[in-house]
């Protein structure tokens, strides 16, 4: 019933936005982006709009997307308007409602709604690319645009970060110079194991004396040291992005905030292992694409084999070759 409720509010608007876009400009085109989630899909797909701006610099181009992640778009100056989609089964509604003039559907073909549990097939774009073989066509952005029917792309992520949000992590009195972690995703076998975490912790604190601040949903870490502070749960996506572009290094997985880490620039410690039957595969597109800024460590299985002192190791040697962060950087 909500799906229904939620479609014909939707609908509704919709469908008045696009008559006065008709009255106001003749020929102006309505393109609907629709990726409803998650975090790490949503920044990695950004480049998406600033792709159809470019090809079509009068379009009214809106986002379809979930409450959990409106902010991300809503900051997004090339997107003309966001609108809260409830679940997949209404966003297939929509796409089939005959509103736009373009749809750029950037789920895989045989996504399926958490919700409804309905199995969810798209006639547009190419459907040969699903949740099992996605990443034999590159990094999520690649993916997930030629699943849409777009090229392939390999941009840089961005996010775009208000300045009032900025003045909200002002009031946190970061210190100039810190390591910002992520410890869980939303599948747990990315999840490096807890007790490795405080590990890891330790050896920074010893070796560093450096402030480690976690940031996420949940807390994950247990750590009584003066130098460690959770801010998980406390702070919105973009007040947790300006975390990490004022990091030194950002350490984490294959999640959100690790894509986060690559839209601002942080260098960064990333652990990976198989994911989906893929054993070695590279989520990021731009710098962490290639490699730049970043140190991606593989493992062979599980990402909980990756050992403390590897992690260690490679943390020494990107804070090493990383200045001090500037409050005038951007």
């Amino acid at each position: 019933m909500r799906v229904h409720l939620n479609f014909i509010h939707n609908y509704v608007l919709l469908k008045r936005l696009r008559s006065h876009l008709k009255r106001e400009k003749t020929g102006r085109r309505l393109i609907a982006i629709i990726l409803l989630e998650h975090l790490g899909d949503i920044v990695a797909c950004e480049s998406v709009a600033r792709h159809l701006r470019q090809n079509n610099p009068d379009a009214y181009i809106i986002w379809l997307v979930k409450k959990s992640y409106i902010e991300l778009i809503a900051s997004n100056p090339v997107v003309d308007k966001t609108v809260v989609v409830h679940c997949l089964s209404e966003r297939l509604m929509l796409a089939n409602s005959g509103l736009f003039d373009e749809v750029i559907d950037l789920h895989f073909a045989d996504r399926y709604c958490s919700l409804c549990r309905r199995p969810l097939r798209k006639e547009q774009g190419t459907p040969v690319i699903n949740l099992t073989n996605y990443f034999l066509y590159g990094s999520l952005l690649s993916a997930m645009a030629q699943s849409a029917g777009l090229p392939a792309m390999d941009e840089k992520p961005r996010v775009y970060i208000p300045q009032s949000t900025v003045e909200k992590v002002d009031a946190l009195n970061l210190p100039p110079d810190f390591i910002a972690i992520n410890c869980t995703s939303n599948a747990i076998e990315k999840d490096w194991p807890q007790e490795k975490w405080a590990l890891l912790l330790e050896g920074i604190q010893k070796k560093y004396h450096m402030p480690v601040y976690e940031i996420g949903l949940t807390p994950f870490i247990k750590n009584s040291s003066s130098m460690f502070k959770s801010l998980c749960g406390q702070l919105s996506i973009l007040e947790s992005t300006e975390v990490i572009r004022r990091a030194r290094l950002f350490i984490g997985i294959d999640s959100g905030p690790a894509h986060l880490a690559n839209a601002v620039g942080t260098p960064s410690v990333i652990l990976m292992g198989s994911y989906l039957g893929f054993s070695r595969y590279n989520p990021f597109s731009g710098s962490y694409g290639i490699g730049e800024n970043v140190k991606i460590i593989y493992s062979e299985g599980s990402v909980s084999n990756i050992a403390v002192n590897e992690v260690l190791s490679e943390v020494d040697k990107m804070i090493s070759a990383i200045p001090l962060y500037s409050a005038d950087a951007v």
